[in-house]
């Protein structure tokens, strides 16, 4: 496997800008390093799965870092790695029937497995070759739920909160080096082959850390500040220094919605410490009180800073966005409301979707004859509604009915085991809700459905009545045999 790429570009590869092995030998190293994850979670899971957390969120860095040796390809070959072990492994858990069929979560996952392979197929999207894309940014994530669910376990969630934690920092570090220090003639060689778009002002860009989009690099920054945040929970004080630290990098950033998932995450995660479920909304309400008050409070305080140009730029950006999120014209969040009410529509104006491929990168990368136009893509931003416009109205409606299936699995894992690791998935989930699946973020996707899979196994271990509606079939045993609904054996049939 490894010299048949090589081979490959000594015949028959035609693209001599970038060298006439740089594709073969991309696919060379894509080979061993999906080998390397792939084989470690078989043989050493909570390795492999380490491993795995450590690899994604450094994917960007590494597609760059390798330029100037091998050259560019624009169709990399190291983004498919999360999707292609994750399909294999699907594929030998599945062909070995280990699947758990009779579990709710799992018959969930399958039954949207479902709508989207059939939507790989949808003409609206513009040729199969663009739903095959889009099965990569969609697919490939929700495989990982049941590679999580099988190999996974409580110390595998655990590694993978401290790996997230870790890699979060470096690229907190990374992203501060790009926006106030010098990008390096790579990245700004990656920024102009890529079309990287995501500029505040002529000169001043929002930066990408170690990762491959501003969106993608603001998010894993927030997963990282939550386990550090969770932790500080959990009366370990010296966490508190990296989540300030992150904290403060996602602010620099300019990212808004990311400041404002933040301190939703810190708020929800707080007020699950109360082992009393009837305290929690009231603590959320109190929680908001104090957040936004200190929120504003502290943005009115940056306006008497005196800094430099750039870190003016971003914060000016923070502080009228998040001051006056409706009325100022920096503001997006009326544009973003927007494009969600257009996603939910399009579920009752198009029941059967549009495809796979009509809300990632796929549809300008395939379509239109392999050019990066912008025609046939349209994403609204929140990965439920890119679904309802993707599926359609079944798929959309599979997918929230599986997101609050999710919610709940991370709720009453909580209640049981009071683990750290729990309570730092309420936080993660919160932070990163809308963004799930979102096609394009390539290590948030397959690391929270990893999750999900270890969770709702834990679950099921610790409290296999909660999962598999054992409770119901037992109330339902003490009804008179006339009054029972499925007969004598309540829902096992």
């Amino acid at each position: 496997m490894l010299l048949l790429p090589f081979t490959l570009g000594l015949y028959g590869i035609d693209e001599p800008s970038a060298g006439t092995l740089s594709e073969p030998l991309r696919i060379m190293i894509a080979l061993m390093i999906a080998a390397v994850i792939g084989g470690s979670i078989v043989q050493y899971p909570m390795v492999g799965f380490s491993i795995l957390a450590g690899f994604l969120p450094f994917l960007g860095l590494l597609r760059r870092e390798l330029i100037p040796s091998i050259g560019y390809q624009s169709n990399e070959p190291l983004t498919l790695i999360g999707a292609a072990v994750g399909t294999l492994l699907f594929i030998r858990i599945a062909s070995n029937r280990w699947i758990s069929v009779k579990n709710t979560t799992t018959k969930l996952a399958i039954a949207l497995l479902v709508v989207m392979i059939l939507q790989i197929f949808n003409p609206s999207q513009g040729g199969i070759l663009v739903g095959l894309g889009g099965a990569l940014f969609y697919i490939g994530p929700l495989l990982w739920f049941f590679v999580g669910r099988h190999h996974g376990g409580k110390q595998t969630l655990a590694s993978i909160g401290t790996v997230l934690l870790i890699t979060s920092i470096i690229a907190a570090m990374v992203g501060l080096r790009q926006q106030f220090g010098e990008m390096s003639n790579v990245e700004r060689y990656w920024m102009v082959v890529s079309k990287y778009k995501q500029f505040l002002t002529n000169d001043v860009v929002r930066v990408f850390g170690a990762s491959l989009s501003f969106g993608e690099y603001v998010t894993l920054m927030s997963m990282g500040a939550m386990v550090a945040w969770a932790r500080f929970l959990q009366r370990k004080y010296l966490y508190a220094l990296p989540f300030l630290f992150i904290s403060g990098t996602i602010f620099l950033s300019s990212s808004r919605a990311g400041v404002v998932m933040l301190l939703a995450g810190c708020i929800i995660s707080w007020s699950f410490l109360d082992k009393r479920a009837a305290t929690r909304i009231p603590r959320i309400i109190l929680g908001v009180a104090i957040g936004v008050a200190g929120l504003l409070i502290g943005l009115n305080q940056t306006r008497s800073l005196v800094l430099d140009r750039n870190a003016a730029i971003f914060v000016d950006h923070q502080v009228e966005g998040l001051t006056d999120p409706l009325g100022s014209e920096r503001s997006t969040a009326v544009k973003h409301a927007g494009l969600v009410e257009i996603g939910f529509t399009s579920g009752i104006r198009n029941p059967i979707g549009q495809g796979l491929g009509s809300t990632t990168i796929a549809g300008r990368r395939f379509s239109q004859g392999g050019t990066d136009s912008e025609d046939g893509t349209f994403s609204t931003e929140l990965d439920f509604t890119n679904i309802i416009v993707s599926t359609g109205f079944v798929g959309g409606i599979l997918y929230i009915v599986l997101m609050g299936r999710m919610s709940w699995v991370i709720i009453k894992l909580w209640d049981v085991r009071r683990a750290s690791s729990s309570l730092e998935w309420i936080a993660i989930a919160v932070v990163t809700f809308g963004n799930w699946l979102q096609g394009g973020y390539y290590a948030p996707s397959i690391l929270i459905w990893t999750c999900f899979g270890i969770m709702d196994k834990l679950l099921e271990q610790d409290a296999p009545a909660l999962v598999s509606g054992k409770i119901v079939s037992r109330v339902l045993s003490l009804l008179p045999e006339r009054f029972r609904p499925f007969g004598r054996t309540g829902l096992s049939h």
